[in-house]
């Protein structure tokens, strides 16, 4: 998941990229209307995608907030 950034729509965006090759692999934009539905959905995508197989490439985050998100999951998913 990355570019959490807003667009024309709203400033509550992000865009999620899997499959086995980044540069051909399936992308969508979600966007919502709240910071709350945005951070619940990237922690749905991210559950979702780590319980069925994929690995994570890598992360990275300017802000605390999505670092903390990220390990909470990883934690879980760790245990």
């Amino acid at each position: 998941m990355h570019d959490r950034q807003g667009n024309l729509f709203s400033p509550y965006t992000f865009t999620s990229v899997w499959g086995t090759v980044l540069q051909s692999g399936r992308e969508k934009v979600f966007t919502f209307d709240n910071r709350l539905e945005m951070e619940n959905k990237m922690r749905f995508l991210m559950k979702k995608r780590i319980a069925s197989g994929y690995k994570v490439l890598y992360s990275f985050s300017r802000k605390s907030m999505y670092t903390n998100i990220f390990n909470s999951i990883m934690g879980k998913q760790a245990g």
